[in-house]
């Protein structure tokens, strides 16, 4: 949240009165930008919005009665704006007119898919990779869909976390404390820590990104934030939770074209994760490090060798996160059809061998009894003459 946006809000009564019955910093960072969308595209600020509802109020059985509403339903409607963000504002809309004494009425829900549709697939994530613009944004995606981390944890993430493991397969691990994680360490969090690793192709795209902080004039200490904001001044700022829905949304539009039919957020790659690991048959227990939950029935210390534990658990599912390209299908598809070429070759071989023993076994059976009966017979060895 900036100054200037702090400074814009608190100078309407109305936006004073909302702004200071939020109770948390993250919310007053989300919410504070979408209202300032929503004021900038119907042209209205906040005191003008709060006086729409007042004289719909005063005009029962009018046209002016739902007028607030109309003006946001109008909004959601027809903005441009990705749904994710429309979503995001007309929360934002509806908690700054209750906090105001003036709720709105039954204002239409934004649909989103199924739950069934939000798990992406391996395809999904090339897409939406393809249709990021930066490769800040394409490492990001493959991060995530590597190390499932929250996305709130995900913006406290440094350069210090990413430790090498001096695998080619999985180069890096991180191991985040309760305090960075969901619910800060407190209750029934206390204690929880999270394991994440970076597989070869993740950490590939993170190669490109940190090429590309290089080309547009980033110096980047490992204290600072591992994914940060482009700014025209070149100043090391974390890039924020908002920001990547926002992304996020953008690249499902520009990918799919419809966000109602596909669209994915940073949090659907933890089902991702999830589900590859299982599909490794990795135990629970082994899996719950990997998602930031607390292991059940055991106390998991996360030594050195834990974590070693969990990298060759965590290898296992490599076939499951990780891409088939059309040729590397293609070559794999070669090499078993010659394996198998191989082995027929050989089976016919050797039915062949085993065929012209029992038929020279046969001959000489009936050579001998033919013989017996007086009538004498010439069997061919190989390499005789006839």
């Amino acid at each position: 949240m900036t100054d200037a946006l702090e400074e814009w809000i608190l100078q309407y009564n109305s936006g004073m009165a909302w702004f200071n019955k939020l109770q948390s910093e993250n919310t007053k960072r989300t919410y504070l930008p979408n209202l300032k969308k929503y004021c900038d595209s119907t042209k209205q600020n906040p005191d003008q919005l709060i006086q729409l509802k007042i004289e719909g109020l005063q005009a029962i059985n009018t046209p002016k009665e739902f007028q607030a509403e109309n003006l946001l339903e109008t909004f959601i409607s027809t903005s441009k704006f990705p749904l994710t963000v429309k979503d995001g504002i007309r929360t934002t809309v509806v908690s700054f007119y209750k906090n105001n004494r003036r709720p709105l009425v039954e204002i239409m829900e934004i649909s989103t898919p199924e739950s069934k549709q939000r798990c992406p697939k391996s395809q999904d994530i090339s897409e939406l990779e393809n249709a990021f613009t930066t490769s800040r944004d394409k490492a990001l995606v493959w991060f995530i869909a590597s190390a499932p981390f929250r996305l709130e944890t995900i913006t406290k993430l440094k350069w210090r976390d990413l430790k090498p493991t001096n695998d080619k397969d999985v180069p890096y691990s991180m191991l985040i404390e309760a305090e960075r994680l969901k619910g800060s360490g407190r209750g029934k969090y206390k204690g929880v820590k999270q394991v994440g690793f970076l597989h070869s192709l993740a950490s590939q795209k993170f190669e490109a990104y940190k090429k590309e902080l290089e080309r547009k004039g980033y110096t980047i200490s490992e204290n600072d934030p591992i994914f940060i904001a482009y700014r025209k001044e070149r100043k090391i700022k974390v890039l924020s939770t908002f920001s990547i829905e926002s992304n996020f949304g953008k690249a499902s539009l520009r990918a799919w074209h419809d966000l109602e039919k596909k669209r994915f957020s940073p949090h659907d790659f933890r089902s991702f994760v999830q589900t590859a690991l299982e599909n490794a048959g990795i135990n629970p227990n082994m899996i719950s490090p990997l998602l930031g939950h607390k292991p059940r029935g055991i106390d998991f210390h996360y030594s050195e060798h834990d974590i070693s534990d969990l990298l060759q658990k965590f290898k296992t599912a490599l076939p499951y996160l990780l891409p088939q390209t059309v040729e590397s299908v293609k070559s794999d598809l070669e090499a078993t059809k010659s394996e198998y070429e191989q082995k027929i070759e050989k089976l016919e071989a050797e039915f062949a061998e085993k065929l012209m023993l029992q038929s020279k076994t046969l001959m000489h059976y009936i050579s001998d009894v033919l013989e017996k009966q007086g009538i004498k017979t010439t069997i061919e060895e190989e390499g005789e003459e006839p």
